[in-house]
């Protein structure tokens, strides 16, 4: 994952923490944010390969976030969700064109092996 740029969007602090060191580790360029509108003013200064995000965000609902970053991308976009929710979220996040979602608590392996198996070239 060397030099891929990644957009980690997660409210709850220590998750976000995680999340973004685990994957810096793997060597993605990481930027997190902890609601839907940093997230999105983060977005649109930035040219992001993949989005990890929650569902449960306290300020945009999930999907609607989703929508948005796929309608505003330049290029194709993977999203990939991490979260603790259950239906109907999960159904609305795969409507709104999310690529994969894991639940939580989520094996990394998992995570990890489906990161690497989108073949993301980093952005230039």
């Amino acid at each position: 994952m060397k030099g891929v740029h990644i957009l980690v969007i997660e409210d709850a602090a220590d998750m976000l923490d995680v999340l973004t060191t685990l994957l810096r580790c793997e060597g993605a360029e990481v930027v997190g944010a902890a609601n839907g509108r940093d997230a999105l003013a983060l977005y649109h200064g930035h040219r992001f390969d993949v989005v990890v995000t929650d569902l449960g965000l306290p300020d945009i609902s999930g999907d609607v976030l989703i929508r948005i970053l796929i309608a505003a991308a330049r290029h194709p976009l993977k999203v990939v969700v991490i979260t603790g929710e259950g239906e109907p979220s999960v159904t609305r996040a795969v409507e709104a064109g999310a690529s994969a979602i894991f639940i939580k608590p989520c094996d990394w392996g998992h995570v990890l092996r489906y990161l690497n198996g989108l073949g993301v070239v980093a952005a230039a």
